[in-house]
């Protein structure tokens, strides 16, 4: 969040504008809702039953209720978002912002369906109506908060924080989900005209204050220019009938939600919906594709043939079955006597659906398709397991029409059988590492031959799930790697305990006045190494010791020895003070492994000091504290012992020694800022070159953590050494997620939202 102590330029202009623009929410709610009302009294007037038209009579009649305590609890919590809005790094809760996961999706019910699609509806049409305004608004109010670029999220003036306050507004005033729903339809339209006209007087205004604006950066990612240059090589054709539109008929967010609850071929709602479900049972009873369903190969006697010719009119105001039939006749057939050159997931897929029964099966192949397609364009992982994921589609067709299980199944053996090999693959970040080569010959001899299997259930997928784990899990590897990381995780996890334990102990010692009556040199020393000493000690003594080893009553002895002024007023208790402190200092370092070149280089600080104490100063002589180099105290938060850097690989900064050196740390530092999950990969870039590991352990606290590559080695690092990292280009997040698997799906009902977005209102 900005505050008044920021040294922005623009700080006082800024606040004025966030300020005046919630103030001038409230009126502009006012009208919003004012037009709201209007088109959903038009609405009412055209309702077609009597259902239909009670509900939008409802829904206007709480609106108008509402209106005025709408408008005046408006401003208030749209300031509050500006201001929460304007620190980027502050997660957010609303639904709006928020993408949506399939696990989430099935616990939702129709009309929290609904509603999550009219707030993403309303998003999109306020950005369309603002997009010509926006930009330009973005340029200054990014000069404004100090950047030299445009950032629009640093822009809390934009449409989503708008859309947040609705949404937060309405769920504290207990409206009920579906009339939520109904009003963001109503109110998307005329809030993209009111703050496009908001915008251009805002723009207008911080130009006739001459705030100027600050140019745009166009950046091409790494990830777009693999996506580029790989496409066409995954030998993926182009699905001549699954097209954009015909997805967007058939996969819709509340259909996958049905898909996912088992409703999809449930009890109709609505007439409509029965005369669907009826007539693709006569079609499909007269079809070829269904003569096992009806052996004796007679017309159903249930009257339906002779409603057909009287219900054309009505089949073209239904979106639920009937692109599917008209699709399903329209597929381009291969050309006779010309072999069928497609992949032989596009074969199967095709097979499938021409024979698909219900709609449950139309939309699982969908499903299933946009999976695979998902994994099969992530070039996180090499083109050869891409290629082996995309040979494992036809049996995932055939099992999903047979067992719609997978979806709902975290445990399913396909699905652990397809998350095992995307997560293993990520293990390699190119062709020519070891063990790739024997990880796909498994590949070869254990996935591929499902593709030509009659699937009829889950065991051929659980067989070969524990084919490939034996190959890839040999028991003596697999225990001495887990060995191996527990070891370095109880390392690191005293480290981390003895760092909280010292940065105690420094914020207790920042509270001695006779510490800033010493060098800065010796300060350090004090907070650093030495609260490092008392930790490990305090660590190793039994419970309730006092002062284990006497190296805190030294931190008395240490600082009086450091002040010339003092020491020289009673030389003889300096003279026999300094061989037992330094005995003292070196036994309490030796506790912690500290390097014995660092602890020469205190101690000549240290002698400094004594030295003043047995000559006069002159009165015209300055003291002058000396501190020690940065080569010394380094720059790592946490200190780690040599024989703990090395059972862990403990990496530090290039510029600094191997094993680093305590600094002070008065608190625990915060958590990462992009957190990480235990299973997560990253690569980082080693001795110029690029290395992929996987993160093992993250200490309690969350200030260490451990990564393991394919070999079993560990590296581990501070979460201050990460964010360096990160910040420097020289790591990068290949997969945050514990199962790509779950991610392709996640994308799968991304897809399925954009889906309910573009359609016709009255097919959601």
């Amino acid at each position: 969040m900005v505050t008044s102590d920021l040294p922005i330029p623009g700080l006082s202009i800024y606040q004025r504008l966030l300020e005046s623009a919630a103030r001038a929410g409230a009126g502009m709610l006012s009208h919003v809702v004012l037009v709201a009302r209007q088109s959903l009294r038009a609405e009412v007037s055209q309702a077609r039953s009597v259902l239909d038209r009670d509900q939008l009579e409802l829904s206007a009649k709480l609106l108008e209720s509402h209106t005025q305590r709408l408008c005046e609890c408006f401003s208030d919590i749209l300031l509050a978002i500006f201001r929460s809005q304007g620190d980027v790094t502050t997660k957010s809760d609303s639904m709006s912002e928020q993408p949506l996961r399939l696990d989430q999706l099935e616990l939702m019910d129709e009309s929290q369906v609904q509603e999550r699609v009219e707030l993403a509806r309303m998003l999109q049409h306020v950005l369309q109506d603002a997009e010509l305004a926006l930009p330009e608004l973005n340029s200054y109010v990014c000069a404004l908060v100090g950047l030299d670029r445009v950032s629009p999220e640093h822009n809390p003036l934009r449409p989503d924080s708008y859309v947040k306050a609705l949404q937060q507004l309405m769920s504290e005033m207990k409206v009920p989900t579906q009339v939520r729903a109904l009003w963001l339809r109503h109110l998307s339209a005329p809030l993209g005209v009111a703050l496009r006209d908001a915008y251009l007087q805002w723009s207008e205004q911080l130009r006739s204050q001459d705030v100027r604006q600050v140019g745009f950066t166009v950046i091409r990612t790494r990830e777009a220019v693999v996506v580029a240059s790989d496409k066409g090589r995954s030998g993926r054709a182009e699905r001549a009938v699954w097209t954009p539109e015909y997805r967007q008929t058939v996969l819709t967010l509340d259909r996958l939600r049905q898909l996912m609850a088992g409703q999809a071929d449930g009890v109709p709602q609505t007439p409509k919906q029965a005369f669907a479900q009826q007539f693709a049972r006569e079609f499909e009873s007269q079809s070829g594709t269904t003569a096992s369903a009806n052996p004796t190969g007679q017309a159903s006697d249930s009257g339906f043939a002779q409603t057909v010719p009287a219900a054309l009119e009505a089949l073209q105001e239904m979106q639920q079955l009937d692109t599917v039939v008209l699709r399903m006749q329209q597929r381009p057939a291969s050309p006779k006597g010309r072999a069928d050159t497609r992949p032989q997931g596009a074969v199967v897929r095709e097979e499938l659906t021409h024979s698909a029964k219900t709609m449950s099966q139309v939309l699982s192949l969908e499903v299933v398709s946009l999976m695979v397609e998902n994994l099969v364009k992530d070039t996180r992982l090499l083109p050869p397991v891409r290629k082996a994921i995309e040979r494992l589609e036809p049996a995932l067709l055939r099992l999903v029409i047979v067992d719609p299980r997978f979806f709902i199944d975290k445990a399913h053996p396909a699905r652990l059988l397809l998350s095992e090999i995307s997560q293993r693959g990520l293990a390699f970040g190119s062709e020519s590492d070891p063990d790739f080569d024997a990880f796909l010959l498994s590949l070869q001899r254990h996935v591929s031959p499902l593709a030509v299997l009659n699937i009829e259930g889950a065991q051929p997928f659980e067989t070969a799930l524990n084919l490939l784990r034996k190959d890839w899990d040999k028991p003596e590897v697999r225990d001495s790697l887990s060995s191996h990381i527990q070891s370095a995780a109880a390392v690191l996890g005293y480290a981390e305990e003895r760092n909280l334990l010292a940065s105690q102990m420094t914020a207790s010692l920042m509270d001695s006045p006779d510490l800033r009556k010493v060098p800065v040199g010796v300060m350090d020393f004090v907070c650093g190494p030495w609260s490092q000493v008392m930790a490990e000690a305090q660590l190793k003594a039994p419970a309730g010791s006092g002062d284990p080893g006497g190296y805190k009553a030294l931190v008395n002895e240490l600082l009086w020895s450091a002040q010339p002024e003092l020491t020289r007023k009673d030389m003889g208790r300096l003279t026999k003070l300094v061989p037992r402190l330094l005995s003292g200092l070196r036994e309490g370092l030796g506790l912690i492994g500290y390097p014995s070149t660092k602890t020469s280089a205190f101690f000549d600080v240290l002698m400094k000091q004594h030295h003043q104490a047995f000559r006069q100063q002159a009165k015209d002589e300055a003291a002058s504290p000396t501190g020690l180099d940065e080569s010394l105290l380094g720059s790592q938060d946490h200190w780690v012992a040599p024989a703990e850097a090395k059972a862990s690989g403990f990496m530090v900064y290039a510029e600094e020694e191997s094993v680093d050196v305590p600094k002070p740390v008065p608190v625990i530092a915060a958590p990462l800022s992009i957190p990480l999950a235990v299973g997560a990969w990253v690569e980082l870039h080693v001795a110029g070159a690029w290395q992929r590991v996987q993160l093992s352990w993250i200490s309690p606290h969350g200030t260490m953590y451990l990564f393991t590559n394919g070999g079993g080695k560990t590296q581990s690092m501070t979460q201050r050494f990460y964010e360096r990292l990160l910040s420097e280009g020289k790591l990068r997040v290949v997969s945050d997620q514990a199962s790509m698997v779950d991610g392709a799906l996640d994308e799968v009902v991304r897809t399925a939202m954009r889906n309910s977005i573009a359609a016709d209102r009255e097919d959601i």
